[in-house]
């Protein structure tokens, strides 16, 4: 009886979290006599492509991240604090082909160390590929793009180590400590980025949440000097995103899976996440979601595959006007 008040007090600290994330975005409380004015975040930040989810299952979940938990190195791009249920080492290797020809890598690698805790390692690069030049040209009184024959690209590469610990037998933390960079043309910049993660189970049948707080940083800016313009390259902002979600298994089996996260970006409206997968008999999953507050795209879909050591997983994200995006992943039990 004592544990269910707990479970049922924790229960509504963090529904109500939950919502508190959601009302910083969709309420306002006007001033009497002064119209309320519309607060707008978008394009405050760079870094564009740490937002990008690179994990096939939880893109395919509605790109819920935080509390689907799975214990696996892909969680490093999710949930840091979700890696340990790793029960010795575990690989993993995706690839994006997303909008515009730019395809995006990641890798990672997790080893549980015991007492000590887990560890791991990843590397995830985005690369735009080659990109005509095109300059303004004076024509008369006015100018014309024009195309000089020269090809430049850009990408992006994110690097580093998480660290994760069993802190009791239903709270588990993480981080990631991942050196960025961007580069496009002969300009580069680059910056260091941190992640925290907490997994919480919390005995009430298979009901768990999640918490994470991405992206953490300092402001940079790209080295390179304009003469043209004569100006100093501005500061560029982290995309800092904080995530609260719940998932419980449903059904006799527990084979349904259920996920829901509110999102709270500092570059964006807030934002809700929904996921499901059903599994059959631990071989094959099949996934949907659906994402509320985004301009483009809204559903994705997906399956995976499990074989003794081995686990693939291929999703597709509807992108509105973009098209369709599609995810395929690889990972291996050692």
């Amino acid at each position: 009886m004592k544990n269910m008040r707990y479970i049922s007090r924790l229960l509504t600290g963090f529904i109500a979290v939950f919502f508190l994330v959601l009302n910083q975005g969709f309420s306002q409380e006007p001033i009497e006599g002064i119209p309320a004015t519309e607060i707008q975040r978008n394009g405050i930040s760079g870094w564009q492509f740490l937002k990008i989810n690179v994990d096939a299952k939880s893109a395919a979940m509605g790109n819920t991240m935080a509390s689907i938990g799975r214990g696996d190195a892909s969680s490093v791009f999710a949930n840091p604090s979700a890696i340990v249920g790793v029960e010795n080492m575990d690989l993993y290797s995706g690839t994006m082909s997303y909008v515009a020809d730019i395809s995006y890598n990641a890798l990672s690698f997790v080893k549980n160390l015991g007492s000590i805790g887990y560890v791991g390692f990843s590397v995830a690069a985005l690369d735009m590929g080659d990109i005509p030049e095109t300059i303004n040209s004076p024509t008369g009184n006015r100018t014309e793009y024009l195309i000089t024959g020269r090809n430049y690209s850009g990408g992006d590469l994110a690097a580093g180590l998480t660290f994760a610990r069993q802190v009791s037998d239903k709270l588990s933390v993480g981080m990631n400590a991942r050196y960025i960079q961007e580069t496009i043309d002969d300009l580069s910049m680059s910056n260091f980025s941190f992640d925290f993660g907490t997994s919480f189970y919390t005995g009430y049948k298979s009901l768990r949440l999640g918490m994470t707080f991405k992206n953490l940083g300092g402001d940079v800016n790209l080295t390179g000097w304009d003469e043209t313009l004569q100006t100093e390259p501005v500061d560029i902002r982290m995309p800092v995103d904080f995530r609260v979600g719940l998932a419980m298994d449903f059904l006799p089996g527990e084979n349904l899976n259920l996920s829901v996260e509110a999102s709270h970006p500092n570059d964006a409206p807030e934002k809700v996440h929904i996921g499901t997968q059903y599994n059959f008999n631990n071989m094959l999953f099949i996934r949907g979601g659906y994402k509320m507050g985004y301009d483009e795209g809204d559903l994705s879909y997906g399956v995976g595959l499990n074989y003794s050591m081995f686990k693939a997983s291929f999703s597709m994200v509807t992108m509105g006007r973009l098209g369709t995006v599609s995810l395929m992943s690889i990972g291996v039990n050692l």
